[in-house]
């Protein structure tokens, strides 16, 4: 297999975006969905504008649960006559079969730094943003394949931290990788932030990348930034691959530093005085400025992250 057509799709809401892939392959595929609206704002305009259908689409790829992700999910399949496969990990198949499995997340994670009202208009977005229940395919774990016809497959390469769930999906032959968000660099160009919910799973899905799966290229799910602050495209090659990666690890350490020089296992609290609540002075030293009341905040989930990892290490 020399080569497979990918065409990707940036899917845009409010000041951000994520980018969806169609692998152009016997059986035509989609990894990831966007939110609900981008079934027909841009995922049926964008194919159109190729001269493919949507209704053609034969299997829907889910790299992970979150609303960005999979909010899409049930408008495509509705699309496709209920005819499309959907595949999602089998970690994080009760966030497509139960939508309100969301705001169970969301108030552990980002939810519980903020006030109730900003909570409730976040929940109210939460539930517009993803079309409605739907029942997986099929439930993935680390190692399977999925075969697109003729000579295009796919394997599963979990690579969970920016959520517990996450996987890649790697082109065989070609060893592209659709990493989505399993790969953070320095932030999104709008959060300013890496989102890693769990860090040390992170880092060891990123080593596992670097050393043992050795993609030729990376396919990501928003545009991120390096350490220069310089937004690059989502789409990685070759040996920039290995310095994007590079890249990831060196921010996790620098979180996980920057972490234990201000909190301890005593320190730690929920304590919500001002915008940054209890990371006040972390904020200060990442020199973030962010709104952390907007949706989705890469800063409170991140920080809780790192916070109980810290607390958990030094409980051992």
């Amino acid at each position: 297999m020399t080569s497979v057509r990918i065409i990707p799709i940036e899917c845009k809401f409010g000041s951000t975006s994520a980018y969806v892939y169609y692998i152009d392959a016997p059986e035509p595929a989609l990894i990831d969905t966007g939110i609900a609206s981008s079934a027909s704002c841009e995922i049926e305009t964008v194919l159109a504008e190729h001269g493919l259908r949507i209704e053609d689409i034969r299997w829907i790829l889910l790299t992970h649960g979150h609303v960005d992700h999979l909010g899409g999910a049930s408008k495509i399949w509705e699309k496709t006559g209920g005819r499309a496969e959907v595949v999602i990990s089998k970690k994080e198949a009760y966030l497509l079969r139960d939508r309100a499995k969301h705001l169970t997340d969301y108030t552990g994670l980002q939810g519980k730094y903020l006030d109730h009202e900003i909570q409730k208009k976040h929940a109210a977005i939460l539930m517009n943003d993803i079309g409605g229940d739907l029942e997986p395919t099929l439930e993935v774990v680390d190692g399977d394949k999925i075969s697109l016809g003729g000579e295009v497959s796919i394997t599963v390469v979990e690579t969970p931290g920016h959520s517990i769930g996450s996987v890649t999906f790697v082109l065989d032959g070609l060893e592209w990788a659709f990493a989505a968000d399993a790969v953070q660099i320095y932030g999104g160009a709008q959060s300013g932030i890496p989102t890693i919910e769990h860090p040390a799973l992170y880092r060891k899905s990123l080593q596992h990348l670097l050393e043992n799966v050795r993609p030729n290229r990376l396919y990501l799910g928003h545009k991120f930034r390096d350490g220069k602050g310089k937004v690059l495209s989502p789409q990685i090659d070759e040996d920039e691959v290995t310095a994007v990666l590079q890249a990831s690890l060196e921010m996790d350490a620098k979180l996980a530093l920057v972490v234990s020089r201000h909190m301890t296992e005593n320190e730690a609290s929920y304590d919500n005085v001002g915008i940054y609540g209890p990371f006040r002075s972390i904020a200060a030293e990442l020199n973030y400025t962010g709104n952390p009341n907007h949706l989705p905040c890469a800063f409170f989930v991140t920080l809780n992250g790192y916070q109980e990892e810290l607390i958990g290490t030094h409980n051992k």
